[in-house]
């Protein structure tokens, strides 16, 4: 499912059109005007010549000898950013489907030679899947910030907090959305991106997520990026939003915690051994407070391997060995109690 303005018909072949410039000229008119009367600052003329600069500017820097599929990702990389640095503010943007001024714009600015023997249909999947993870991306980036701002304090802490929720998020996107086709839906995404989030939050912290931010922050952190828009919204558009306060997202970030030790645990722990140096603020944590990022004595219960480990390799809740997620995600909690879908 697209959420989509009908900019008309694909070009037939890839090699139309190609460095005449008027694909993309008319892929943007077409694009402009179903949109032109939710558009509150520039008239049709000057959105689109700002639409064309976009997508001509971002071919500028591509090195052409790397793989084509790297080529076209990292294009809708480029033009998405500027599309979202100017026009972020625009209500209609959310809502918006470059794919054809993509198109165009590939048609028109690689070279030919990119394209030799590669099939029509691996092409445009490739396009396709590009433009749907990096207007995912700008889009999440363009609006994570203020609802992080405004549920974590420090900026130490928001840093890494912001870090591992935007690599996480790249990643289970890849899994659930593209490599699965959506078909894991929403559980599955914030089950990934949850566990992901946490499990490199630890490897940030020396194995301690704690010491960076505790469940019900990370908790209310996660209601308020689901309810402000960081879902995917190929997601949102066959699921629906969950509703405030969903329960299921409490669950996640508790069992995604439960895999690494408290310090309670740890000073339990040590005082059983008979050291009785985990106590207090003169034990064996004395430095690390709540909030603050510098990690701490926090050690994975199983999987983790603290700061050094590679991020991937962590198995926590819900994850491979590998970062694949494991089965069932989806399932663990569905009928969570009040708030559930």
């Amino acid at each position: 499912l697209r959420l989509t303005c009908q900019v008309g018909p694909r070009p037939a072949s890839r090699t139309e059109g190609m460095g005449d410039g008027e694909a993309l000229w008319n892929a943007v008119s077409e694009f402009v005007r179903p949109i032109i009367h939710l558009e509150t600052q520039y008239d049709a003329d000057k959105l689109e010549k700002r639409l064309r600069d976009y997508f001509k500017k971002g071919a500028k820097t591509l090195n052409f000898r790397k793989p084509w599929q790297e080529c076209i990702n990292e294009y809708c990389d480029t033009v998405f950013s500027s599309v979202f640095s100017g026009l972020s503010d625009r209500e209609w943007l959310p809502q918006a489907d470059f794919l054809f001024c993509v198109d165009a714009g590939v048609k028109e600015l690689f070279p030919p030679q990119c394209f030799a023997r590669v099939p029509q249909v691996v092409f445009e999947q490739v396009v396709l899947q590009a433009v749907d993870r990096a207007f995912d991306q700008q889009r999440y980036w363009a609006n994570r910030w203020d609802t992080i701002s405004n549920t974590i304090q420090g900026k130490n802490t928001q840093k890494k907090v912001r870090e591992a929720l935007d690599d996480a998020r790249v990643q289970v996107f890849e899994e659930v959305v593209q490599a699965r086709q959506g078909d894991g839906g929403i559980e599955a995404f914030l089950a990934g991106w949850i566990f992901s989030f946490v499990g490199r939050l630890a490897a940030a912290t020396q194995g301690d997520p704690r010491g960076c931010i505790e469940e019900d922050q990370a908790a209310q952190l996660f209601q308020a990026l689901v309810q402000e828009g960081s879902l995917p919204m190929q997601l949102v558009a066959m699921e629906g939003l969950p509703q405030p306060g969903w329960e299921g997202i409490d669950a996640m970030v508790v069992e995604g915690y439960s895999q690494f030790l408290s310090e309670e645990d740890m000073a339990a722990a040590a005082r059983r051994k008979g050291k009785g140096k985990g106590k207090g603020k003169g034990g064996a944590f004395k430095g690390l407070a709540k909030g603050d990022c510098k990690g701490g004595g926090g050690k994975p219960v199983r999987g983790g391997r603290g700061a050094d480990a590679e991020v991937n390799n962590i198995p926590v809740g819900g994850m491979e060995a590998d970062g694949e997620l494991s089965e069932p995600p989806s399932k663990r909690f569905r009928g969570g109690g009040k708030g559930g879908f």
